[in-house]
């Protein structure tokens, strides 16, 4: 199956759903070729091929869970400061949204220790799961592509991910040579909210047997204006001044490959706060990756894949550090893709990984110096049990050791050992029909602050106290998916339901404290006590999206035009199953519903859109947490091809968002009473391909 990039989502309409389900038309064509293959010279056509979701590589229809893939031109389309805000579109996906450089994925409600965030596959090993105000150290703008797993996926990558993965793929180590010698991409962008400076650019080529790459990137921007009736004014604490550099390489042979990257990353972003207050991050991470193609008989490839990172962040106020977090992590992956084995195809996996942490300055009252460590193994397998139904089993079991001092300063050493498994079958009852089902039970061990918290977060306004006795996270999750192609569009429709036991939540007491965990004296900063515990939770939701072709010629003034519609709806609720004492059952912070659409026009030389997305009011809200009013945002884009002197291929773009500029909050946002999310933008960008 192809696609073109860009594809886009949205919500199907009854005529769509009965032009599916009657079937192909007589003049269809014949083979797999996805519907929406149009003949656009400018329109980079590759594979929907994904490599997240299973260790074998294959289209995303032919995996049961849901996954999405977002191309490199979807995803400058939908650029944003952040990777969360560049893929919040995609239905079932959210941010964070702390902070104009501090905005994490959201995915099915569900952030931090059950959202995994990868780039190519291993840990991005940053500091993001402790605090919503630290970044992901991952610039959307290095991606070659994007993909989503919405739903589990610890089998291959723990616990972190029972509620999904964000896995940013970048090619930094080359796994093919290229035919050109040198090519690359060179890009830029400007926009009028905070008045933004995007400049990006990637070249790679090969010499010899080897394979070479290199990209950097820089944005800066300023506090970002939002709408406040009839006097606009910015929102103080949303500066960013990002750079991200890197070079790779790598050895290729017919039989094995050896490539080695290195990557610098540093981001100064402001925090919304009454006093100056900003983050200055750096990291220098070193990935090595090798392959063997057909070692053994039987075997059909090794992979090992092993990252370390070093990373650092100083939190400044008024000008003076007064926090420091340093992280150093070492993940390693070694896989062995065998051949078929009675019946069965797949993959074993042993996957490492240590984590030293620590807090200093005043960090170190909140949490003291821990080290993780975690050994997996698993396996992933895959059968057809007949024509047109196949399963997929899988199956991981770990050992975490987590070594720290809790509140009263006692040194801990905890060992657990979750074990995850999960049964899923795809299947093709029609021609152009897929229904997944897949069933889940995995398990999660505490991490370092659930357990080991034990003094004030500034950023959230909370007194933290972790449980060193809890117990792990057992999820019991369902999911169906459903996918339905014409050759005039595609509707899918996913729905899932997880049930937690001992849910690790972080709750508030209700009780007001001083930075020392006391009753708060005058004149005292107070902040919210906020305690860890193992609470029952039920979470369930669905999401839908879909595009019809309304019209479509090759007229010689209107050659390979099309007209069209998109939607899209997600929804997710989340409730605890047991009573506490202030009697609210609602999980904070959960998604509010979310739906749009709209109508687009592609041709061979523009693209054009525009449409809206609304977020209802979110009012089933947890405990201290106030409801958040609705909003909808009217976006519109236009796109230009054309080619430059030598037949270079340039695209040129505006995009404009919150066009009507209406005030919005984000809920998710543990500071939404005080931060507005961005009025109108109009961006413009200019990407060049050589």
């Amino acid at each position: 199956m192809r696609i073109r990039p860009g594809h886009r989502t949205g919500g199907p309409t009854l005529a769509f759903l009965t032009l599916l389900l009657a079937g192909p038309a007589a003049s269809e064509p014949t083979d797999d070729a996805h519907a929406h293959e149009h003949p656009h010279a400018r329109h980079e056509e590759t594979e929907e091929i994904v490599v997240t979701g299973s260790p074998l590589e294959h289209d995303r229809d032919e995996l049961a869970i849901p996954i999405e893939r977002i191309d490199r031109s979807e995803l400058i389309g939908h650029l944003g400061s952040t990777l969360g805000e560049s893929i919040q579109h995609v239905p079932g996906i959210a941010t964070t949204g702390f902070a104009g450089g501090a905005s994490r994925p959201v995915v099915r409600g569900q952030d931090a220790y059950r959202t995994e965030v990868l780039e190519d596959g291993l840990g991005t090993h940053d500091v993001s799961r402790e605090s919503p105000d630290h970044a992901v150290p991952v610039n959307p703008l290095a991606a070659e592509r994007v993909e989503v797993i919405r739903g589990p996926a610890t089998l291959r990558y723990g616990g972190g991910a029972s509620a999904g993965v964000v896995n940013v793929i970048t090619r930094r180590i080359p796994d093919r040579l290229e035919e050109e010698r040198v090519s690359g991409e060179v890009f830029g962008g400007i926009g009028l909210v905070a008045d933004e400076r995007d400049v990006a650019a990637s070249v790679g080529g090969s010499i010899g047997r080897v394979g070479w790459h290199g990209d950097a990137m820089l944005r800066r921007a300023h506090d970002y204006r939002i709408p406040n009736d009839d006097d606009p004014h910015t929102q103080n604490g949303t500066s960013i001044d990002a750079f991200m550099g890197s070079i790779g390489a790598a050895w290729i042979e017919d039989a094995s490959r050896l490539g080695f990257s290195y990557t610098r990353a540093e981001n100064v972003y402001g925090i919304p706060a009454d006093e100056n207050v900003e983050i200055d991050m750096q990291t220098d991470r070193f990935r090595f990756e090798g392959d063997l193609f057909a070692p053994l008989p039987g075997v059909r490839e090794v992979r090992v894949r092993t990252v370390y990172s070093d990373y650092q962040h100083d939190e400044i106020a008024d000008g003076t550090v007064g926090q420091t977090y340093r992280n150093e992590e070492l993940e390693g992956r070694v896989e062995v893709v065998h051949e078929e084995w009675a019946g069965f195809t797949g993959a074993v996996g042993l996957h490492l990984r240590q984590r030293d942490f620590e807090g200093q300055g005043e960090a170190a009252a909140f949490l003291a110096p821990t080290e993780t460590t975690s050994e997996a193994i698993y396996a992933f397998e895959e059968r057809e049990l007949v024509d047109g139904l196949t399963t997929e089993l899988g199956l991981r079991v770990e050992h975490v050791h987590v070594r720290g001092r809790d509140i009263a300063g006692l040194r801990r050493n905890r060992d657990f050992v979750p074990v995850s498994g999960s049964l899923g079958f795809v299947a093709s009852p029609l021609d152009r029909v897929t229904i997944g089902l897949t069933g889940t039970v995995s398990q999660r061990a505490p991490s370092q602050v659930e357990l080991l918290a034990r003094g004030p977060h500034e950023a959230t306004q909370t007194f933290e106290i972790g449980d060193p006795d809890l117990d792990m996270e057992t999820a019991y999750a369902g999911d169906l998916r459903v996918t339905a192609r014409h050759d005039r569009g595609r509707i899918e429709w996913s729905t899932f339901v997880t049930h937690y036991q001992d849910y690790i939540f972080a709750g508030r007491s209700g009780l007001l404290v001083n930075e020392d965990g006391d009753p708060p004296a005058p004149g005292d900063e107070m902040l919210a006590q906020i305690v860890y515990a193992n609470r029952d939770a039920l979470f369930y939701g669905t999401e839908l999206s879909g595009e019809l072709d309304l019209f479509e010629t090759d007229l010689p003034w209107l050659a390979s035009t099309r007209l069209g519609l998109d939607g899209r709806f997600d929804f997710v609720r989340a409730r605890f199953l047991d009573d506490s004492a202030d009697g609210v059952r609602n999980v904070p912070r959960i998604t509010p519903i979310r739906w749009g659409a709209g109508l687009f026009l592609e041709s061979e030389p523009f693209d054009a859109r525009i449409g809206f997305v609304r977020t209802e009011a979110q009012e089933k809200t947890g405990a201290f947490e106030r409801p958040t009013a609705s909003f909808t945002h009217l976006d519109a884009s236009l796109l230009w091809r054309v080619d430059l002197i030598g037949e270079v291929p340039v695209e040129l773009s505006v995009v404009g968002r919150n066009l009507t500029d209406v005030r919005g909050r984000n809920h998710l946002a543990f500071n939404k009473e005080e931060v507005l999310l961005p009025g109108r933008s109009i961006r413009f960008g200019l990407r060049a391909r050589f």
